[in-house]
């Protein structure tokens, strides 16, 4: 799933485009701050999309149905995941995670309302966004050691760190990330990879720069994130080309999930000069939209 576009729940205009958009997964903003009254409304605006689009029938493209909630602080995001839930979303990005042990709260909340509603338990994924702070960076590492099974992938939010330490700038010449923040990018991208995780790079916010769009899709795409969020739909396009895998790309999953196929019982095999095992057959069953 390549492109991620989130949605701020309460702008009608952005929900009645998120169908049609194009992208891959849309991801209902909860987390943003608002008045309690607007809260409300934000939160049936959210549910009644959610039900609404079970059936894709007017989509561009068919897309899986996210909500961003969080913090996980006071009772706010409880109440997000409350009204959220009814609408059947394949997942949550739990925004601002300090740690494994708000993903353990989130899941526990999750099981309670899964067997409440009729939902199949654990069915219900969860994405952190990680490292928004300077301490939180440098406890990545407990991710990849304390990994809840609801976990599906990771995600970073370099504005909010970039807050958290007081930086004016958040990319500086030719718009590469400061070293701070590419330093925790770089964390992000080997803690999702060291446990088989979805990683997905942080939305391009400059709208007026198409040009940084574009080189910015391109770049996370070849540097190993799996997806990208966007902030408007007109990112939606870029980020699909730069995530659509190459022929040669196909090809080789092709024959890797083949040489595997032969190879039932083994754990890892030669291809074409290095070994490869589980980890690297379940990245190309999924190119190849196998699972």
């Amino acid at each position: 799933m390549g492109s991620w576009l989130l949605v701020p729940a309460d702008k009608e205009k952005a929900l009645a485009q998120a169908a049609s958009a194009g992208a891959d997964v849309v991801v209902l903003d909860l987390a943003r701050a608002s008045s309690e009254d607007r809260k409300q409304h934000t939160r049936l605006a959210a549910r009644d999309f959610l039900m609404s689009h079970r059936e894709q029938v007017v989509a561009a493209r068919k897309f899986s149905r996210w909500v961003r909630i969080g913090p996980i602080v006071g009772m706010e995001w409880r109440q997000d995941l409350d009204a959220a839930i009814e609408g059947g979303p394949e997942g949550f990005v739990l925004a601002e995670c300090v740690g494994p042990e708000q993903v353990k709260e989130l899941a526990a909340a999750l099981y309670e309302l899964e067997g409440r509603l009729g939902i199949p338990n654990g069915s219900t994924k969860i994405i952190p966004e990680v490292g928004g702070s300077p301490t939180s960076a440098l406890q990545l590492r407990s991710f990849a050691e304390e990994l809840h099974p609801r976990v599906s992938g990771l995600a970073w939010d370099p504005a909010l760190l970039a807050r958290s330490m007081g930086a004016r700038r958040m990319r500086g010449p030719g718009g590469l990330w400061t070293d701070a923040l590419a330093h925790v990018r770089a964390l992000v991208l080997l803690t999702a990879h060291a446990r088989n995780l979805e990683v997905i790079e942080a939305p391009f916010r400059n709208l007026r720069e198409p040009e940084g769009m574009t080189r910015a899709a391109a770049a996370a795409a070849a540097d190993g994130f799996t997806g990208m969020l966007a902030i408007d739909p007109s990112q939606v396009d870029d980020i699909n080309k730069a995530f659509e895998p190459s022929q040669e790309q196909i090809a080789e999953a092709r024959e890797l999930v083949g040489v595997f196929a032969l190879n039932p019982n083994a754990h890892s095999i030669a291809f074409r000069g290095r070994y490869v095992g589980q980890a690297e057959l379940s990245k190309a069953r999924a190119l190849l939209g196998e699972g």
